[in-house]
């Protein structure tokens, strides 16, 4: 089972400098991911399954394919902001706010924006700690049966 951080990034046309300015992980760690020499915590699992928008688990080699579940509603969410943030500007440029007013909005769509993207995270948390539940149960039931 092998991940599939170098075949994501090259599909997507990103080389390692760009990716570790992106994600902000260092050069030759996503190297040593890439290459199997080292593991991602947790945590880097998320950051990069956010990068590619992906599953924790499709990322990390364990699911084969990945389905996105309700993506019209999170898309449509998160094209809004994005309007809102053009709309925001343009009024800045013409004079209609100012630009300090303009930097705060653009603040609280960024808030915004991370909110929808950790709800994502979340369930991809989620569902990643339910399939190793599950497995740790059925692994719990085979050791237990063997026993008797």
């Amino acid at each position: 089972m092998r991940n599939r951080i170098k075949e994501l990034r090259l599909e997507r046309g990103i080389n390692r400098f760009e990716m570790a300015n992106d994600v902000g992980i260092s050069y030759m760690k996503i190297r040593r991911y890439e290459l199997g020499e080292s593991e991602p915590k947790l945590e880097t699992w998320i950051k990069l399954a956010n990068y590619f928008d992906v599953p924790v688990g499709y990322l990390q080699g364990i699911e084969a394919h990945f389905e996105l579940t309700n993506g019209d509603e999170w898309q449509t969410r998160y094209d809004a902001i994005c309007k809102s943030e053009v709309e925001n500007l343009r009024a800045a440029s013409v004079g209609k706010i100012n630009w300090e007013e303009a930097y705060q909005n653009l603040k609280r769509y960024q808030r915004k924006r991370d909110e929808l993207r950790f709800g994502e995270i979340q369930e991809t948390e989620r569902r990643s700690q339910q399939r190793m539940f599950d497995l740790a149960l059925s692994t719990f039931r085979r050791d237990h049966n063997e026993k008797r």
